[in-house]
């Protein structure tokens, strides 16, 4: 059997079956993650690869074939991946999530498999986290927005890049379809960014306001102050926090610093009203009134069909879906 570790193995392995690792980078406990197992292993690019099962191995390959292209694409964006190699490993069926952001080595469930590729999101998002999350973490699972929240909002971008905006529009209205009814059906003091988990199981937290309204406050961000100021802003953050853990404060204080002084003469807001969005995105319980504003003609397209369909003006066998994604069919 095989053992597989989230960090480099080490020369000091041998062939009888004894596995040594080496992380020289400090990360958070929740990222040693270690799995034994049949499991084979071929690469996806010079820094990439996937190990998984002799049996589903090549369906791997042919599944996971973007990662390496998706890692350069994520490097453009937030900066130099910081870990070495980024290798894959499928788990068995009964994994419980479709991915896990161990540092080097995301866990991913074969559920990923669709035969398309049309789940490169998962991928995406779990290298995302190389950066938010691995490289900078919350300090506290009360912010557990400041990992999933910037994921979110990296893998959307990353998904732009890859697929076009079109692509990356319907996923984020899909995502906020279903933030709105989370937001609608669970108590208004969970719709804040900044959680008080005192008392409570921290897996309380983990619902889609911090992925989604996560991601909608950076993508409002970017539109206040454009990308030519944020994006750098971005790779700042992640290279002056490395290796570090953070809170709802730091990351306010250092916007504050870095980017809320970089506001375009052509704004039609104040730096202080930009400020108080801030206060108001991160512990308010609703979106705030300047949340972007997100539309697809696609989706639109897709939900006149499906209108018309429903009201017996348009028959099964007349639909037009050849062209559609994945994506249009969640619609």
């Amino acid at each position: 059997l095989m053992t597989v570790m989230g960090a480099d193995k080490s020369s000091r392995s041998r062939e009888n079956g004894e596995f040594f690792f080496e992380m020289t980078q400090p990360i958070p406990a929740y990222l040693i993650a270690i799995a034994v197992g049949n499991i084979d292993f071929k690469p996806l690019g010079k820094r990439t690869g996937v190990y998984a099962e002799p049996e589903m191995l090549n369906q791997a390959v042919q599944e996971f074939s973007d990662t390496e292209k998706t890692l350069e694409v994520a490097e453009s964006l937030v900066g130099v991946y910081r870990w070495g190699r980024y290798d894959l490993l499928v788990l068995p069926p009964s994994a419980p999530y479709g991915g896990m952001e161990n540092a080097t080595l995301t866990f991913v469930s074969p559920t990923t498999f669709t035969g398309d590729r049309s789940l490169l999101t998962i991928v995406a998002h779990e290298l995302s986290h190389s950066w938010s999350g691995n490289l900078v973490t919350n300090s506290s699972w009360n912010d557990f927005w400041l990992n999933e929240g910037i994921t979110n909002y990296i893998e959307n971008r990353i998904i732009e890049d890859l697929y076009g905006e079109t692509r990356a529009d319907m996923e984020m209205i899909i995502q906020k379809q279903a933030l709105d009814k989370t937001m609608a059906n669970q108590p208004s003091k969970d719709n804040a960014l900044h959680l008080n988990l005192e008392g409570q199981d921290p897996e309380n937290g983990a619902t889609n306001v911090a992925y989604v309204k996560g991601a909608l406050f950076l993508k409002t961000l970017e539109e206040t102050f454009g990308r030519n100021r944020f994006d750098p802003f971005l790779r700042s953050y992640f290279k002056h926090f490395a290796f570090k853990s953070v809170s709802s404060e730091d990351f306010v204080e250092f916007l504050k610093s870095n980017l809320l002084t970089q506001l375009p003469e052509s704004s039609k807001v104040s730096s202080q009203e930009v400020l108080s969005s801030i206060h108001e995105w991160i512990y308010g319980s609703d979106l705030p009134a300047n949340a972007a504003k997100l539309d697809s003609s696609a989706l639109d397209a897709v939900k006149q069909q499906a209108d018309r369909w429903v009201e017996n003006q348009l028959s099964t066998s007349k639909l037009q879906t050849a062209s559609w994604s994945a994506v249009e069919w969640v619609q």
